[in-house]
């Protein structure tokens, strides 16, 4: 049966042995990506974004056990957010870009040095025989995104691909992005904790809290009309500055260890305008349009 979006996937569970019990990290979440959509993935630290990321990258450990009821297959490729880490290096440059493309008939070092002008470093004939530690943060992580472009996908996998950058470099990857996007049609899952990027970068928003996915809606949509309180908080702090103490203000609590999930909205203890119900039972999506939210008092 065809799929009407690029990417389709249902009730993803991703599940690891913690002392001896199978623990979801990520539980029953799903979402679609459509061609040449830009879709952002928001939450704190340790809400399983990151183990979305590698799924659909294929990347996921042997240890873990994830099911799913329904996916189709895509071509897609992964973009880290530590290209110091993710490039190799004792490795020229130019080497572990045409790893990824020798597979391919009349791929070579043309391909390479095309690829690398692609994603706007200069001199790529000069750059080709180079180590990451002679680039630029920012133009490591240029090389890492022609490291994915290499194998032409459907689908670029961004995971808090600025992180690491200053904000004038962290534009210039972000206008990249948009024009991979623009001429080439290459959808993107863009994962980060900067609402600001993702307010401004992609088109639809999924908001994901302790393994699940609490709202998602057109980005606009969000950001003008957010429905759950944990995107209302995720806003509302994204809004703000920092403190005379020169701290940023944070969400009372932390995100929960899978082992600790607790029962009903995995949100209510931290949540201000929890009911009882909060804890006793998980809520249901909400649905209206493409906006939809899990929680029963909003």
């Amino acid at each position: 049966m065809p799929h009407d979006h690029l990417l389709d996937v249902s009730d993803l569970t991703i599940q690891y042995n913690i002392e001896g019990n199978l623990v979801p990290v990520v539980d029953r979440v799903s979402f679609y990506i459509d061609q040449g959509e830009i879709i952002g993935l928001v939450g704190e630290s340790g809400c399983g974004k990151t183990q979305i990321a590698l799924s659909q990258a294929r990347l996921l450990p042997k240890a873990a056990f994830i099911s799913q009821s329904s996916i189709n297959d895509v071509h897609s490729a992964m973009i880290f957010q530590d290209p110091l880490n993710a490039l190799n290096p004792v490795l020229k440059v130019g080497t572990q870009i045409l790893e990824g493309i020798k597979v391919k008939v009349n791929r070579n070092k043309g391909e390479v040095v095309r690829l690398l002008n692609a994603v706007g470093i200069d001199k790529p004939e000069k750059r080709y025989y180079q180590y990451p530690h002679e680039f630029s943060g920012g133009m490591r992580q240029r090389v890492l995104i022609a490291i994915a472009l290499a194998r032409d996908p459907d689908l670029l996998i961004a995971d808090e691909p600025t992180t690491a950058l200053d904000v004038t470099i962290q534009a210039q990857i972000i206008d990249l992005l948009k024009e991979l996007n623009d001429k080439q049609g290459v959808s993107i899952l863009f994962i980060s904790h900067d609402l600001s990027l993702v307010k401004s970068f992609a088109q639809r928003t999924m908001v994901m809290y302790a393994g699940r996915i609490v709202e998602s809606a057109p980005t606009d949509v969000l950001f003008s009309s957010p429905k759950h309180p944990y995107t209302k908080a995720l806003i509302q702090l994204s809004r703000m500055n920092k403190n005379n103490k020169g701290e940023f203000p944070s969400i009372p609590g932390v995100v929960p260890p899978p082992l600790e999930y607790p029962a009903g909205c995995r949100f209510h203890p931290r949540c201000p305008s929890a009911i009882q119900e909060c804890a006793e039972k998980e809520p249901d999506f909400v649905l209206k349009g493409e906006h939809s939210w899990a929680c029963p008092i909003t």
